[in-house]
């Protein structure tokens, strides 16, 4: 005979418990969905007529648990990136080639934008990440400081010149004899152009011929000889050369920046996984300590015994009864 307490018994329930839900389900749907004779029960034509319905939901329901098993074996989703002008995109395409071949299941979208406008969107969580430039440790957005900085890669910038400028033969050179020629620096809210600005009290402004988002324009413009700029040690070749100012001492760092209030999804914690280590960079790349690793985000919900629903009991009740 099929019976509520067999039932019970296959959920890990009491059959008090089932038998509570199945009044709980019959009453919210105002229709009886089982008869119960000679000890026995069937199921009713609402019954019958509830069982398809009953058995996709349990479906769905475990292959939700399955899928939220599994996200910590699977990345994929959408990562957005926004990146500052004076980085550019050039430095990030081997960082998101090997992403992409490694999680060919995420979706990338990146942009390359201001400072203002990448913390805007971080702060609002139309980024995940961002990639910003500091100089000298000094940021160009005060509300960098309240964000995470994972540092990624740094260098020296150097005063580079076209090989036949003026400064090539003047000798020793200060700050205060590179303030007398044309400069081509960054736009104001930038970091290379504060610590500029600090350094030399103001006085590249007085020179400026023109304004260049990143490192690529201003190294054209310097090479064809309309002034001076500063430029990473690795981007400088034969077509520039260096100017030796001791006074003038600027290091950057690229750092890839986000907001710890915002949860961090599978796709953005990958990423950070995968960004190569430095050497300068033991502390601030460190995991935050309530940040945990791919491995540790692996979802231990569906480990306790489940607690079943209302639906999964009538499907197991009526599969047991026989849908006669």
């Amino acid at each position: 005979k099929k019976s509520f307490s067999k039932s019970a018994e296959s959920l890990q329930l009491t059959q008090p418990a089932v038998s509570k839900r199945i009044a709980s389900l019959e009453a919210a749907l105002s229709a009886k969905l089982f008869d119960r004779v000679g000890g026995g029960i069937t199921l009713t034509e609402a019954g019958r007529a509830l069982l398809p319905s009953a058995q996709k939901i349990s479906t769905e329901v475990a292959k939700v648990a399955n899928d939220i098993k599994t996200l910590g074996k699977e990345v994929s989703g959408k990562l957005s990136i926004g990146t500052v002008e004076h980085v550019g995109l050039v430095p990030l395409v081997p960082l998101l080639k090997a992403y992409k071949k490694q999680y060919p299941g995420v979706e990338l979208d990146v942009h390359v934008t201001s400072i203002n406008q990448a913390l805007d969107d971080i702060e609002c969580g139309k980024l995940d990440l961002m990639f910003n430039l500091e100089v000298n440790s000094q940021t160009a957005d005060e509300r960098l400081s309240s964000l995470s900085h994972i540092e990624v890669w740094s260098d020296t910038l150097r005063v580079a010149v076209e090989p036949d400028h003026p400064l090539t033969r003047s000798g020793d050179i200060n700050i205060t004899n590179l303030a007398d020629y044309t400069a081509i620096v960054p736009p104001q809210s930038s970091s290379i152009r504060l610590a500029l600005d600090r350094m030399m009290i103001r006085g590249v402004e007085r020179r400026v011929t023109m304004e260049s988002p990143d490192f690529s324009n201003a190294k054209s413009m310097a090479a064809v000889g309309l002034g001076w700029t500063v430029l990473p040690a690795s981007e400088l070749d034969d077509s520039l050369s260096v100017v030796d100012v001791p006074d003038l001492q600027l290091n950057y760092s690229v750092a890839a920046v986000r907001c710890t209030k915002r949860t961090i999804s599978r796709a953005t914690l990958a990423f950070l996984e995968s960004l190569p280590s430095h050497d300068s960079m033991h502390a601030s790349s460190a995991r935050p300590a309530n940040e945990p690793s791919m491995s540790g985000l692996v979802s231990t919900c569906f480990e306790r015994p489940q607690i079943a629903t209302s639906n999964q009991i009538a499907e197991s009740v009526s599969s047991k009864s026989g849908a006669n």
